[in-house]
């Protein structure tokens, strides 16, 4: 896939951030989600886009404390498989550690094995279970952490 960017998110992607959520999940975030985190200054919210402008993920972290959380990750179904979780999860590591997290928390649904590999190979390790965490199926969530040292290439540039 060739002509892709990445930049932060704006109000004005939120119909296309809402639309992406209804196809890749049970349980998507609603628009209210979205104005949260979009109006947070602890957030950030990258968009991936093709050439020719549709949105073809997403990613949206904060960075409190010398903490990263993960909130999201998401790929368009269409488009999974083709490396763009990893991109856009690499990308929002290296970002993190520049603005100074020293580790990364996330919750992952127990039974998504394809998102829970996609974080054990980027140097998640589980650190701990919370129970009923989702619905639409009910399910526990894994709690994975990574350590971060300052930005991890070097060489991305704040979106």
């Amino acid at each position: 896939m060739t002509g892709l960017f990445v930049e932060r998110a704006r109000t004005a992607d939120l119909e296309d951030l809402l639309a992406l959520e209804e196809r890749a999940y049970s349980h998507p975030w609603t628009r209210r989600n979205f104005e949260g985190e979009l109006a947070s200054p602890h957030a950030v919210v990258l968009v991936l886009r093709a050439g020719g402008g549709g949105l073809r993920g997403y990613c949206a972290f904060r960075v409190v404390a010398g903490e990263m959380h993960l909130m999201n990750l998401t790929v368009d179904p269409e488009v999974r498989r083709r490396g763009l979780g990893r991109f856009l999860l690499d990308l929002a590591l290296d970002l993190a550690g520049r603005r100074g997290a020293e580790a990364s928390f996330l919750e992952v649904r127990a039974g998504n094995r394809e998102a829970a590999g996609l974080y054990r190979t980027a140097g998640f390790a589980e650190v701990g279970r919370r129970k009923d965490y989702y619905n639409r199926p009910r399910e526990d969530a894994l709690l994975l952490r990574r350590p971060l040292a300052g930005g991890l290439s070097g060489s991305a540039k704040e979106p």
